[in-house]
């Protein structure tokens, strides 16, 4: 299959360009390229068949929407240029998205305690309504609406995606490995009970290339790392180093952890990798660096 992912140079980008370069010819755009200048005539030059949008611009911090700032410009007018261009194909578009498009969802009534952390009594499924909370959260959710307007397109959504790899630009898995690794001071909310579900980027290729073959369509998905992938914050950094040393402050954060539920009916997709036994590796290449 002939791929064009938007953002390969990126974190995630970057495990996946790995994981479908296998057994697919993968075309990477990215900042250089700018998704902007990417038109009609590339795709039908290049016979793409599916495009993998990764771009993302992710301001976490502000409440309002602002016009024109790059969470703007790239999450939502980025992901309006791609409609435009692929109107009239029967071309796969993958738009990803996060769970900042709803708010915290679990509560202390909606975990168990154990002793290594949170666990949640219910995953959260695609059920729940909007309910951003930030800047980054509400521009996605103006993308997956605009993404309904191709016949060919899913929204998936995610959590706590990593790869094997480092990068300047990675999630928590990485800030923490990178923090324990150099001996700097971690305070965790919540005493680190919270909850995630990391997903490894080669069970999300695998996720796509299920949805192309079942040519599944018009979907928003859930992809999360599933139950065998449930790990507190604690509990991973003491996966990573026994002896590092951390200290808490107050919070909510309870954790969050996504239902798979509706992507294995569509495809009897699972994911597979561990992140317990991940860890040895990135912190390796972490350290290689």
């Amino acid at each position: 299959m002939n791929i064009l992912l938007i953002g390969h140079e990126g974190y995630l980008g970057q495990g996946l360009m790995s994981y479908l370069d296998h057994k697919h010819n993968v075309i990477g755009w990215d900042k250089k390229e700018d998704i902007f200048k990417l038109q009609s005539k590339t795709l039908a030059t290049n016979n793409i068949e599916a495009i993998i949008n990764l771009s993302v611009a992710a301001d976490l911090t502000s409440k309002n929407f602002q016009v024109d700032a790059p969470g703007d410009t790239i999450n939502v007018e980025g992901a309006r240029h791609l409609a435009r261009i692929l109107k009239g194909s029967e071309i796969f578009w993958f738009q990803f998205s996060t769970r900042e498009v709803f708010n915290n969802i679990y509560g202390l009534d909606d975990v168990i305690f154990t002793e290594k952390g949170y666990r949640p009594k219910f995953f959260f499924d695609e059920n729940h309504p909007y309910s951003p909370q930030n800047f980054y959260g509400k521009s996605k959710v103006i993308a997956e609406f605009i993404s309904e307007s191709h016949a060919f397109s899913n929204v998936i959504r995610l959590t706590s995606p990593y790869t094997d790899f480092d990068h300047t630009g990675g999630g928590w898995i990485l800030r923490l490995i990178k923090s324990i690794s150099k001996g700097n001071p971690l305070k965790l909310t919540s005493g680190g009970h919270q909850f995630r579900d990391p997903l490894h980027t080669d069970d999300l290729g695998l996720l796509i290339e299920l949805l192309c073959q079942r040519r599944v369509v018009g979907e928003k998905i859930h992809a999360g790392g599933g139950e065998k992938n449930l790990v507190s914050l604690r509990e991973f950094i003491e996966l990573v180093d026994k002896n590092a040393y951390f200290e808490t402050t107050p919070g909510n954060d309870y954790g969050f952890a996504f239902d798979n539920t509706k992507a294995f009916n569509l495809t009897g997709w699972k994911p597979s990798i561990l992140i317990r036994d991940k860890i040895p590796q990135i912190v390796q290449n972490v350290l290689r660096v």
